[in-house]
């Protein structure tokens, strides 16, 4: 069978397309037909392990229709004791590997994914075919080429983006800056330093890596940092001094700062995290190069991307990374409040506009069965006439429960602000916490209520006890360079009176409290109307 890059040399564009990025020209119909097939064979694996007969609690479903109605809803503490290596027989097919990704503090260490030969295999088509709608001016263009600069400033094996590099090393023959067996063993400040430097000379072709950390990248030349190069002789190869010249030109003509797009011609650059949407613009204005965005977890690999050329405001789904299911959100809040509650759930062919939660069964022989990944996200359309695209066109809102993601490196819950006020030994004090924005630029809002709380330097306080006793924090304040807190106070009695009126309001039980992660903006003003009236008015005590 001819690979990729020999289908590029032998001139056969088409191909190369309908391999990586077929799915985008699909009808609903076609995507429902491989979703099923691949659907089948799985359920052929499920039957006959272990972890399906777990699940299904014996009975031995037959259609799709019998596995929505038997198999439940799982999430990732639904596996601890089965997605471990010393059990791999009782998963559906043999593990190649294993991946791991972030936890929940308190509740679990990191999470460990099994990756199957199957899976392997499409993580690298499909990020074959991003790197190519990245650099896709038009439907069926092909700009990648054997010996295209990959610059490697991902996070490496046990991780999903260093596992899909080693992938695609396997398939493609790319130069990757740094080389992977250098990248893997240098740390994240060492591995960005040594990318850069050396593609000063070798020039980048394709870049991917978290949209949060693209704009830091590019903030740190304007400012003249040079994203923290250090002085090196690699400075002073020809081909080097060459590039930093022109770029100077190039920026004082132009009478800015040093940028990106000054020093290198991007191909194609992609995005990644719940912050893409907000930092695409500020991106394009440093690189030059209009990121892609692309939706992907650890479990399943690629989830959608965004099409070619000027980008579809949706994304689209990959037909095969998993069995996609939707469920509305009303029900989703309904079985997390019943875990008995048998909530409804959607194809791709039964969706319309609107919020849902998504769920998804593997493929190939991996473990998850009918999986809640955790993201809200919304059907915005059910097609795309624009970019020619069939298929329902999504975007992802938020973290689905009581979490909050920052630049896609923390996930922050209500227990790890717990475990890091606690160990601030602070008088008695109640919050709710929010990541709202400020010109684009996301932070944390921590409204506190407390007789005796002084929040002059609580937030540097908060920001460093959650880099104490959080690795994944201190990991994101490691790459970021900022404390995102900001602390406000409501007045003694204001969570108090919420509850009062919410009562007299016959709300629900489970609605007489404001969620303490992350509430809605109508009830973030309303907390703070009541604040403001105490404050007026104070409540005797």
């Amino acid at each position: 069978m001819s690979t990729t890059a020999d289908l590029i040399a032998e001139g056969r564009l088409d191909e190369v397309w309908s391999k990586h990025c077929g799915f985008l020209d699909l009808s609903l119909q076609q995507f429902m037909q491989i979703q099923r097939r691949l659907f089948d064979e799985q359920l052929e694996l499920l039957n006959r392990c272990e972890l399906g007969r777990h699940f299904f609690r014996g009975r031995k479903p037959r259609t799709l229709e019998e596995f929505r109605e038997i198999a439940p809803l799982t999430m990732y503490q639904d596996y601890l004791d089965l997605l471990k290596p010393d059990k791999a027989d009782l998963l559906p097919a043999q593990p190649m590997l294993w991946m791991r990704t972030s936890g929940r503090t308190g509740e679990y260490g990191p999470k460990w994914v099994p990756c199957t030969r199957a899976f392997y295999d499409q993580i690298a088509r499909y990020l074959i075919g991003t790197l190519i709608l990245a650099s896709a001016r038009h439907k069926g263009e092909i700009n990648l080429r054997p010996g295209d600069v990959f610059l490697y400033t991902v996070a490496p094996p046990p991780y999903l983006s260093g596992t899909t590099i080693r992938a695609v090393s396997e398939i493609f023959p790319f130069r990757f800056v740094p080389s992977i067996p250098e990248a893997e063993a240098m740390g994240f400040q060492e591995r960005i330093q040594a990318g850069f430097l050396r593609s000063l000379e070798t020039g980048i072709d394709f870049f991917v890596g978290l949209a949060s950390v693209l704009l830091r990248i590019g903030e740190a030349f304007a400012g003249g940092g040079g994203s923290g190069m250090k002085p090196s002789t690699q400075l002073l190869r020809p081909r080097t001094i060459y590039r930093l010249g022109r770029a100077m030109v190039r920026s004082r003509l132009q009478k800015r700062s040093l940028l990106p797009k000054d020093i290198w011609t991007v191909k194609g650059m992609v995005a990644s995290g719940m912050d893409a949407q907000v930092y695409k613009q500020r991106i394009e204005a440093m690189w030059g190069v209009n990121p892609l965005e692309a939706y992907a977890c650890t479990e399943f690999g690629t989830i959608a991307l965004q099409a070619w050329g000027a980008r579809s405001k949706g994304l689209t789904l990959a037909s095969e990374s998993a069995l996609w299911e939707f469920i509305p959100e009303a029900e989703y809040r309904a079985w997390r409040q019943d875990p008995t509650y048998k909530p409804k759930s959607l194809l791709l062919n039964e969706v319309t506009p609107g919020r849902y939660v998504l769920a998804g069964t593997s493929f190939g022989g991996g473990p998850f069965i009918r999986y809640v990944i955790g993201d809200l996200i919304r059907v915005i359309a059910l097609n795309d006439p624009e970019f020619g695209i069939q298929l329902p066109q999504i975007v992802m809102e938020s973290r689905v429960d009581d979490i909050i993601d920052m630049a896609s490196l923390v996930l922050l819950t209500e227990r790890s602000v717990w475990q890091a006020i606690g160990a601030l030994n602070l008088p008695t004090m109640d919050w709710i916490l929010r990541k709202e924005y400020d010109g684009g630029e996301p932070f944390l809002h921590l409204y506190i209520e407390g007789k005796n709380v002084v929040t002059d330097g609580l937030a540097d306080a908060l920001h460093q006890s959650l880099i104490d006793t959080m690795e994944d924090y201190a990991t994101f304040a490691t790459i970021m360079k900022r404390n995102p807190f900001r602390v406000s106070s409501l007045s003694v009695g204001t969570l108090q009176r919420y509850l009062e009126l919410k009562q007299a309001e016959k709300a629900d039980l489970g609605h007489l409290k404001p969620p303490r992660m992350q509430p809605s903006d109508a009830i973030t003003q309303r907390l703070l109307a009541i604040s403001a009236e105490l404050a007026r008015n104070p409540v005797a005590h």
